[in-house]
């Protein structure tokens, strides 16, 4: 495990045990073993399979979109909200957990053309992708948000955000590698199969989080929430929150296309080498990119500051997409390692990045409210996933995809290939250019960054003193 903590630098109520990294983190391999098929396999799975055709998928992404942005910022503010003996985090994580795994379930089960029609398979899929999104919006919400509140230490954070890229990184690989040997053979059966087990580990290991880890009472207890509104115009104020946010639309945009059009390139981007052979090269040479980038961008953290380490990474995470599209060839794939070295901002690092955001605000309004700043984030962020599958499924339209006939998938012409290459490289390496650029205007660094840590610590004593006077009252009552 990589050190990224110097603990005799570190106040000990800010230390986390390994313990408790490691179940916190179970979480990120069970979200992304589910979550990760639904990026990568959705849009091949409803067009291959169900033969859903492109404008169906389209606008079923588009109305997606709409709910995806309005259910985040909802659950937020009712986490921040929400006092119970276990937390605000917790309960949330806990009811919304089994949905997850069963609404994943049923979405793959869809009726069939011959069944319903097209307009039954869109209805089915819209419908369940909303469930699904509900369930992950609320559980991840506020899993994302406990994991800020364990420690205000960066360092800390850093150490929680690597067991969780570990764990994360787990996950995906099995959400990319295990789908591949059922999505290119005929009949959809042994998928349904392999989903139902996927949503079995995603259950068992998001419980284990909701069963072991504690919250600090302090924020739930201590502090009085905030109104609906007056969270929203708090927020969208700061220039530190809309740097962040902006850039990280764009990082989930990439990342997004990036696993959803992953099958499509793997099987048809380069027909002269085999589609399997070339799945294991991209993961591979992304994986290594992973590793490297972990490392590499944690020492940046460690030395230079989040700010430096976010800004370093997105910049190898454009250069690698911009690889994967003007390369000829098999050696395209070498973009896919410094892809890969993004990958690690883009899931992990942000969350330490948009804690400073958090700590900011928290100097300004008195109250702690990860839950409401994210889900204010994701109002905005969210329907970049939606965008980037509808992007998909333009681009195959325009560039002329040809469907699979009598479950064999056929040939793809020249400007098809030239359409796939496009969505998985040159598009994306503009888009992380932009948000490099949009982030590096962000103000949260240096003395000024310091000096609202120091000021959020003494505040974090005074609520530890104002607990310990409010549960005898509460326990009395």
């Amino acid at each position: 495990m990589i050190k990224v903590e110097h603990q005799s630098e570190i106040a000990p109520e800010e230390l986390v045990k390994p313990s408790i990294k490691f179940s916190y983190s179970l979480t990120s391999l069970g979200t992304q073993v589910i979550h990760g098929v639904f990026q990568a396999s959705l849009i091949f799975y409803f067009r291959e399979k169900m033969l859903l055709p492109e404008v169906y998928l389209f606008w079923a992404f588009m109305f997606f979109a709409i709910w995806n942005a309005i259910n985040d910022p909802l659950f937020g503010w009712l986490s921040d909200k929400t006092k119970t003996k276990w937390g605000r985090r917790i309960p949330y994580l806990a009811v919304f957990t089994p949905i997850m795994a069963i609404s994943f379930i049923f979405l793959w089960l869809s009726p069939t053309k011959g069944e319903v029609g097209e307009l039954g398979v869109f209805f089915y899929m819209l419908i369940l992708i909303c469930i699904y999104d509900t369930a992950f919006t609320a559980a991840l919400l506020v899993w994302t948000a406990l994991g800020q509140e364990l420690s205000m230490d960066h360092r800390e954070r850093a150490s929680i955000q690597v067991y969780s890229l570990a764990l994360g990184v787990m996950g995906t690989l099995i959400a990319l590698l295990l789908p591949s040997l059922f999505l290119d053979q005929p009949g959809r059966e042994g998928f349904i199969y392999l989903t139902i087990i996927l949503a079995i580990v995603q259950f068992i290991t998001m419980s284990i989080t909701a069963l072991t880890v504690k919250e600090r009472l302090e924020f739930s207890h201590v502090d009085e929430p905030i109104g609906f509104f007056d969270s929203f115009k708090n927020t969208l104020k700061r220039k530190s929150f809309l740097t962040t946010v902006i850039m990280n639309f764009f990082l989930i945009f990439v990342q997004s296309v990036f696993f959803g059009n992953l099958f499509f390139y793997t099987y048809y981007a380069i027909p002269e080498f085999n589609s399997d052979l070339l799945l294991l090269l991209v993961v591979g040479f992304t994986v290594v990119g992973v590793m490297f980038g972990t490392y590499y961008t944690v020492k940046v953290n460690e030395k230079k500051g989040v700010k430096t380490a976010m800004l370093r990474a997105i910049i190898l995470h454009g250069l690698g997409f911009l690889l994967v599209g003007i390369l000829p060839g098999i050696i395209a794939v070498i973009g896919f390692f410094f892809v890969g070295v993004g990958i690690y901002a883009a899931m992990t690092l942000f969350n330490v990045a948009f804690a400073d955001v958090i700590d900011e605000d928290e100097v300004d309004t008195g109250r702690r409210r990860e839950a409401g700043i994210m889900g204010i984030n994701a109002l905005v962020t969210k329907p970049a996933e939606s965008f980037a599958l509808g992007f998909i499924a333009i681009m195959l339209l325009l560039f002329k995809y040809t469907e699979p006939i009598g479950g064999e998938q056929q040939p793809q012409s020249d400007l098809t290939i030239l359409g796939i290459k496009l969505a998985m490289g040159v598009i994306p390496a503009l888009l992380a250019f932009l948000a490099a650029f949009v982030y590096s205007m962000n103000p949260l660094y240096g003395k000024h960054l310091e000096e609202i840590k120091t000021k959020m610590f003494k505040m974090h004593d005074e609520k530890k003193q104002k607990l310990q006077e409010i549960l005898p009252k509460r326990a009395k009552e």
